[in-house]
């Protein structure tokens, strides 16, 4: 009977420390800024006038390995589908610093406009989705209030061609900027989609309460 006891308290602490792990204040506050809906304040992109849209939707929010946000990224006023499509993770360390990580969609259209009908997701596993690249994001919390994310090199493992990701990362209560880009055979960084940084204005706050799963 105490054998059991003892089993079952080490349990219950390994699941505080495994929470502990990969959560933090840090990472709730983090996404509770990104989540909403974001307008681009770029007047032009690559010589060209365009109007950007980010929604981003909490999910998963009763898994313990970190906070998990599904980005939706359309051009206003297109009836194209959208250009871009991502499930986030956002994973604390014991130095404190976050890790993002990025995964692609399979048949990502079919969840097109999730965040005003976040039922399309309800289908989709982590085992469906695949690693964007093999680069991260080392994210820290700065005393001026914004969070900052760098692609850490050293992690980058090269593929053929340049592997282009999020390589500058930026976000406050009101605003999140970033910039693509990729890494050549040289180990030097090359413009990606967009040749300056994009950022984008918080238009409309998430409900994380009237909205959790």
């Amino acid at each position: 009977m105490i054998l059991r006891f003892i089993v079952a308290l080490m349990c219950l602490f390994s699941s505080f420390a495994y929470a502990a792990v990969f959560k933090s204040e840090n990472t709730a506050l983090l996404k509770q800024w990104l989540v909403g809906v974001h307008r681009s304040t770029n007047d032009v992109i690559q010589g060209r006038e365009v109007n950007i849209g980010l929604q981003v939707l909490p999910i998963w929010q009763d898994r313990l390995d970190g906070e998990w946000l599904y980005v939706e990224g359309r051009i206003i006023g297109s009836s194209r589908k959208p250009f871009r499509q991502r499930i986030l993770q956002l994973v604390a360390t014991p130095n404190g610093l976050i890790r993002l990580y990025s995964y692609s969609i399979p048949r990502a259209s079919d969840f097109s406009g999730a965040y005003y009908a976040p039922q399309v997701l309800a289908s989709l596993t982590q085992s469906q989705l695949s690693i964007s690249n093999n680069c991260e994001l080392l994210i820290e919390l700065k005393v001026t209030n914004t969070f900052v994310g760098e692609t850490d090199t050293d992690s980058c493992m090269m593929k053929t061609g340049i592997p282009f990701m999020t390589s500058f990362f930026a976000v406050s209560a009101v605003n999140i900027s970033f910039l693509d880009g990729g890494y050549d055979q040289f180990g030097q960084l090359v413009s990606g989609r967009f040749d300056v940084p994009v950022t984008f204005l918080k238009i409309e706050n998430y409900d994380l309460h009237a909205n959790s799963e």
